[in-house]
């Protein structure tokens, strides 16, 4: 592990409740975690304790994550959507959450 390498996770949806109760879905919800060598997007999942069920989209450095055994690079951005939220013409659209 490299302790002065972090991970950027901006939380986004519904799902930020589980990180900060007090959140409001107009704001952002940033997690840091120390980068560990060779971790995938998969394990990053389980260290911040997400089920599949609450897991929408993923994105890794702006770009969508099509397999989640894939690595997760040193000074990473990563975004994760809340289930039902769906990416429609480059903006999101939340069918029925509100703050």
């Amino acid at each position: 592990m490299k302790m002065d390498e972090m991970v950027q996770i901006y939380i986004f949806g519904p799902l930020k409740y589980q990180f900060n109760p007090t959140a409001k879905l107009s704001e952002d919800t940033v997690v840091n975690l120390p980068f560990i060598l060779n971790e995938t997007v998969e394990q990053l999942f389980k260290r911040l304790k997400l089920s599949n069920s609450d897991l929408g989209e993923c994105f890794i450095n702006h770009t969508i994550v099509q397999d989640i055994s894939d690595f997760i690079p040193e000074n990473a951005r990563v975004a994760i959507f809340s289930h039902g939220m769906m990416l429609i013409d480059g903006g999101l659209y939340i069918k029925k959450w509100k703050d």
